[in-house]
């Protein structure tokens, strides 16, 4: 639900609701109102008159960077002889449903403000894939991979309303821009550092 708080953009018209928000997080409407009461008392958002909150969403965004211990679940590293761009489509058009799977770092935030060559991907997978199929090679470690295939238990990583961006004809689904901020400073490098301020700041101002 936090995350779908951050995502609120300033330009639109209606501000939500616990029930709209209920609805987005996959949680019972009394649990995203318990929520919200918490997040009021500590000053990240504000609730009016007839029910609308309003999210301090730069607040919502440190504290969770802050505070966000990662997807959970499994994760397997990979090789590939292909950039990561490349591996990022072949992943997008093989998945079996719009989110199978969604791109993260380095490729997901270079696909939203292009900040430099990527030279990793991290891909959420709703369920097992299919290393062989996308060209993939085990890697010993996280050194050397260039590929990260996770599925998470955190399953707030997928979005209810897809991030799509188009690469030639295939539609690219990204993960939540807030994980996309979160994998680039986790990944670390002073490179990812700036990129992840630019897609911070792409991702407050955006209308």
């Amino acid at each position: 639900m936090i995350r779908a708080l951050i995502r609120f953009a300033p330009g639109e018209d209606e501000q939500p609701r616990a029930t709209g928000l209920a609805a987005q997080a996959k949680v019972s409407q009394p649990r995203a109102s318990q929520v919200l009461a918490q997040l009021r008392s500590l000053g990240l958002v504000e609730r009016s008159h007839d029910g609308r909150w309003f999210p301090h969403r730069e607040a919502l965004l440190d504290r969770f960077l802050e505070e966000y211990r990662g997807p959970g679940g499994s994760e397997r590293y990979f090789y590939s002889l292909d950039p990561p761009i490349q591996t990022a489509v072949r992943a997008a058009s093989a998945g079996s449903g719009e989110d199978d799977v969604v791109i993260s770092a380095d490729v997901g935030p270079d696909l939203l403000a292009a900040w430099r060559r990527p030279s990793m991907v991290i891909l959420y997978a709703q369920h097992t894939i299919d290393e062989q199929e996308l060209g993939l090679v085990e890697a010993h470690g996280p050194n050397d991979a260039n590929v990260i295939v996770r599925e998470p238990a955190d399953r707030s990583v997928f979005r209810d309303d897809p991030l799509v961006v188009s690469v030639g004809d295939v539609h690219v689904h990204l993960a939540d821009e807030a994980q996309l901020i979160w994998d680039l400073q986790d990944l670390g490098g002073a490179d990812r550092l700036e990129a992840a301020g630019t897609l911070r700041e792409w991702l407050l101002t955006r209308r």
